[in-house]
């Protein structure tokens, strides 16, 4: 009896069928990379993640290709896409100087993929500091959000790049 008196109240039912009826979904853009030390290689070690179905429409809406990623029917350079991509908007920096770093491959998790880089035969006494820029995705998404947990020789910080604000400095 109490339950029919309580969805007789319009105040009521207008609040229930706007929890039903407004069903609207935005995605969240966000990737997250982690740099660290690998004392053992010597060596500046990342591993960004990406929605799989974010990278896709990038290669198809920058290099008019169709990437296929994780399907049978995968592009067979798409590697070469990314590492290009990469290479465009995303920088790091040793001590000021602006520093390559290598392409080491992708893998897929359900529905992300991790890429992997690399700078090899960096000593750990001569870093001061390290900055990342990234600008991956803010050309698609300028909302998107890119997350860098910097952690090296004891030193971790953590970052929240966007477009207006897209470089982190970890001072050692």
């Amino acid at each position: 009896m109490y339950i029919k008196k309580l969805f007789r109240t319009p105040l009521l039912l207008l609040f229930i069928v706007s929890l039903f009826g407004f069903n609207s979904f935005h995605k969240f853009y966000v990737s997250v990379t982690d740099v660290n030390y690998a004392e053992e290689d010597q060596a500046i070690q990342m591993i960004s993640r990406y929605f799989i179905d974010d990278i896709e429409k990038l290669l198809k809406e920058r290099y008019a290709i169709e990437p296929k990623l994780m399907s049978n029917n995968e592009l067979k350079n798409v590697d070469n896409y990314i590492e290009k991509y990469l290479h465009d908007k995303f920088v790091i920096r040793i001590n000021g100087k602006k520093t390559d770093w290598n392409y080491i491959g992708k893998e897929y998790d359900v529905d992300v993929m991790k890429v992997y880089l690399e700078i090899p035969d960096v000593h750990p006494e001569d870093l001061k500091y390290i900055s990342v820029e990234s600008k991956v995705l803010y050309d698609i998404y300028p909302e998107q959000q890119n997350v860098v947990h910097i952690s090296i020789k004891k030193h971790k910080k953590s970052f929240m790049l966007v477009k207006e604000n897209d470089k982190a400095m970890l001072k050692l």
